[in-house]
């Protein structure tokens, strides 16, 4: 098990993590990082335990609007109706032979 040393609102912390995986938790902190400071600046000086709460919540807020969009994203190609679906894999298999089509003619 490693230990990286992180810095976030100005402290410095030491924080274990699988073997490997420092630099992925120097590159997390300092995008928390990034969340606190911009707080800070927001609100002043409300304490760190507040701030870093509210840094925290704003981080959850932002990953659950994107689980939301995500999930969006993957149920839109399940409302496409058969007769879609179809019709777009006819248009590929007949664009394919237009090019199979082409193709011989330049053979011959």
């Amino acid at each position: 098990m490693a230990e990286v040393g992180i810095r976030v609102n100005g402290r410095d912390y030491r924080v274990a993590c699988d073997d490997g995986q420092e630099e992925r938790l120097q590159t997390l902190a300092a995008f928390f990082n990034g969340y606190v400071t911009d707080l800070g600046e927001e609100l002043g000086q409300i304490g760190d335990a507040r701030l870093m709460l509210l840094s925290a919540l704003t981080v959850c807020d932002e990953l659950f609007e994107l689980r939301e969009r995500v999930k969006d994203l993957e149920s839109a190609g399940d409302s496409l109706d058969p007769e879609t679906v179809g019709a777009a894999g006819r248009a590929v298999e007949a664009a394919t032979a237009r090019v199979r089509e082409i193709a011989s003619g330049l053979d011959g």
